[in-house]
């Protein structure tokens, strides 16, 4: 359950690692619902999932494990990569973008050099600020759910009034 910290050299277009700030951008779900990751600052801690065509079973790992990443005041949000959108979509219980064009992929380091989405994922405090980042593309390995959970328990035990990174001394 170690934190990855890629060389900045060896990434392709990743902006974050452990202790920086995701910036805030917008998406809309599956349901149709305009969103900024702004909505969840000061308020959740995140597991933002960015995912290929071929991390379904990772997926409904993650919604199985949903009532307990909730129970951490924790929220999921998950971009699928590839497709416009998905012809058979799972019943998963969290917010699911679609980033067809691989902006986002890209952004976040979890495309390749041709675009094709990998697995990317990230986990955040109330303030955005990555704790824990895996990339496929960069080597690491699929995280485990627990350690996601773990992940989470960690960011609420060190942090249980949640002051915003720059105020801390």
């Amino acid at each position: 359950m170690k934190a990855t910290r890629v060389p900045q050299e060896s990434r392709p277009v990743c902006e974050f690692k452990p202790g920086h700030c995701l910036r805030d951008f917008e998406y809309q779900t599956l349901e149709g619902v305009h969103k900024r990751l702004t909505d969840f600052k000061g308020r959740k801690n995140l597991v933002m999932i960015l995912a290929g065509l071929n991390d379904h079973t990772f997926l409904n790992e993650a919604a199985r494990a949903y009532p307990q990443i909730r129970d951490l005041e924790a929220e999921v949000i998950v971009i699928l990569g590839g497709a416009p959108r998905p012809r058979k979509m799972e019943p998963w219980p969290f917010d699911v973008t679609v980033d067809s064009t691989g902006a986002l992929h890209r952004r976040f380091g979890a495309a390749d050099d041709q675009g094709t989405p990998g697995l990317a994922v990230y986990v955040t405090d109330r303030w955005a600020e990555v704790v824990y980042a895996s990339l496929a593309l960069q080597g690491d390995p699929p995280p485990r759910i627990g350690d996601l959970i773990e992940w989470l328990k960690a960011v609420e035990y060190e942090c249980p009034e949640c002051f915003p990174p720059e105020s801390r001394a």
